[in-house]
């Protein structure tokens, strides 16, 4: 679950290993910007298979480089990728890889709609190859995909949605620290680390948690299309399975490595002598709703 970290480090935000996030979404305004470069990877000819990485927490929070500015977080980096391969008539597939634990509950579903409003606009097939891990979030956006493979090493699973919550009331006790919060209403401080929740206030959040619990449920029924209700809610329970366990589930649709995955997506793309592209730098220009503010300005040396 090891990824690279801005100089400050931020509290985990996931489902499943990590905390529930739940973030205002607005309309979406496109825009393209000219500051990227199309990276061949293989393959030749004008056909294109573009490669998108979904590396680490799922989450549109910069990541700060030291002495150059920030790179716009990876839901802003994928919706311009998507826009970038959205405009080029010779891309003709995606082949999404993934190696992600989770992350924030908006963020992951922004990808996943973004994803699937692509391929169906476009007319185009999705494959995901899982790596490490594709686990909570991870799992929640490969949904997008129209197959998914994982690799033999792969742990993935983890279908379900925590909170996370701190108390810090017995330790107060000891030392006779008190806090005495004014609120404008009772729940407004239900998140407080100084006391003890009351029974209430978990029965909201738990009806919170629930709520969004179904909505995850209801994305892997529709990514899974030949799993009944029962045998989803029977590994949804926040569990971590390896893939061949997946495999038995119905959750993937094989195990094999990224070659052989990208394969697949050629002979499913219907174009199987292809070139297999990246975009490199669209973090320098984000034109997009979901962009961060400060784009990298400095040089990187």
């Amino acid at each position: 679950m090891n990824r690279i970290q801005p100089p400050r480090q931020r509290t985990p935000r996931a489902w499943g290993w990590m905390a529930l996030s739940i973030v205002l979404v607005g309309c979406v305004v496109t825009s393209s910007g000219p500051g990227f470069q199309e990276v061949l990877l293989q393959g030749q000819g004008a056909d294109k298979i573009l490669l998108i990485d979904l590396t680490g927490e799922i989450s549109n929070e910069p990541v700060v480089i030291p002495n150059a500015g920030a790179v716009p977080g990876m839901v802003s980096r994928v919706r311009q990728e998507l826009e970038l391969a959205y405009h080029d008539p010779d891309v003709h597939g995606v082949l999404l890889r993934i190696n992600s634990p989770g992350g924030g509950l908006t963020d992951a579903d922004v990808i996943y709609h973004s994803l699937m409003e692509f391929k169906k606009s476009k007319k185009v097939k999705i494959v995901a190859s899982l790596g490490d891990i594709a686990a909570s979030g991870g799992l929640y956006v490969a949904m997008a995909a129209d197959e998914i493979y994982a690799h033999p090493t792969t742990l993935t699973g983890s279908i379900g949605v925590i909170m996370h919550h701190m108390e810090y009331a017995g330790l107060m006790d000891k030392y006779g620290v008190t806090a005495d919060p004014v609120t404008s209403g009772k729940f407004k401080d239900i998140e407080s680390p100084y006391r003890k929740r009351t029974a209430e206030e978990t029965a909201l959040l738990q009806k919170i948690v629930n709520h969004q619990y179904e909505k995850f449920v209801a994305v892997i029924a529709q990514g899974r299309p030949k799993m009944t209700n029962n045998q989803i809610r029977a590994i949804a329970d926040g569990r971590v399975m390896t893939s061949e366990e997946a495999r038995q589930a119905g959750l993937i649709d094989g195990i094999q490595y990224l070659d052989d995955t990208y394969n697949r997506l050629t002979t499913l793309s219907g174009f199987p002598d292809n070139r297999l592209i990246r975009y490199a730098n669209t973090w320098a220009t984000g034109h997009n709703i979901y962009s961060n503010a400060f784009p990298v300005e400095g040089n990187l040396r």
